[in-house]
């Protein structure tokens, strides 16, 4: 990787905020739980649900606009606060540090009774949604209570996909990975237990490179006897749920917002404000 690229990638993982135009600074704080950074959006609904959203970027990048944007209308439209976990990124921090992060976030979130059981969910896009997806795996056996459900938009599920070695996302999980073996469950979850899992909302858009992730993923799940549900969008891309606006952008998040809205038990006028 040359230097320009590296000094790219280590700039754009600074925690940013949600741009004003989108959220109010009066809705918005930056917290430390178990010493990770998490922004949310609108806090004070923490005690009637919240969705806990960890970005994409393949390991290596933040959180941008568009990532913003979604977590702000998923959130408000489901009528919960945002919580945005801002977990540490390769080549600087390599695995397991991303999985530790989040876990450790959870924890002290729960602790502190700012998430609820059964008013919660974990959300992710691409890297984010396997990272959500392994993060679930350990919970399903840990002390930590389990979201009322995954939302997965293109989850990034499988780092031993051939296809990736030569491009981006191949170098990406090489400075994620490191030396550990990417069958490791914790860095391709779709390898890992699957049939203690919540409820699973997946999207994805056919004309994506991690399409077939997704697929893999909902033919894992169906083996596993695994409640769960998968949405192809036919002519979406990887960032089918993320970018917006547009007509797949927006079937992409009513599908995720309802999955939400049923997890959590939110009445159906909870959309009005949009």
């Amino acid at each position: 990787m040359s230097l320009v690229r590296t000094l790219r990638i280590l700039a754009s993982q600074r925690p940013s905020l949600p741009p004003r135009a989108l959220a109010a600074p009066a809705r918005v704080e930056r917290r430390r739980h178990g010493h990770v950074p998490v922004t949310w959006i609108d806090p004070h609904l923490a005690s009637t649900a919240t969705i806990v959203h960890l970005h994409g970027g393949a390991y290596v990048a933040g959180e941008n606009a568009q990532t913003w944007n979604f977590l702000e209308e998923t959130a408000r439209r489901s009528g919960a606060a945002g919580a945005m976990i801002h977990y540490r990124l390769a080549p600087r921090h390599s695995f397991p540090a991303a999985v530790e992060d989040v876990l450790h976030a959870l924890d002290a979130l729960t602790a502190q009774a700012l998430l609820r059981p059964g008013r919660w969910v974990l959300s992710g896009d691409e890297a984010g949604a396997g990272l959500a997806l392994a993060v679930a795996q350990v919970l399903a056996t840990s002390e930590v209570g389990s979201p009322a459900a995954l939302l997965l938009s293109s989850p990034w599920a499988d780092l031993t996909r051939e296809e990736y070695a030569d491009d981006l996302r191949g170098t990406a999980a090489r400075l994620y990975a490191g030396a550990v073996p990417r069958s490791d469950p914790r860095l391709s979850p779709v390898h890992g237990e699957l049939s203690d899992l919540p409820p699973v909302h997946l999207v994805t858009g056919s004309m994506g490179e991690l399409v077939e992730d997704g697929r893999s993923l909902d033919a894992a799940l169906t083996a596993a006897d695994a409640q769960h549900e998968h949405l192809e969008i036919s002519g979406g891309g990887d960032q089918v749920a993320i970018d917006g606006p547009g007509r797949h952008s927006q079937q992409a998040r009513r599908f995720l917002i309802e999955a939400a809205r049923r997890a959590m038990g939110m009445a159906a006028t909870a959309d009005s404000a949009h």
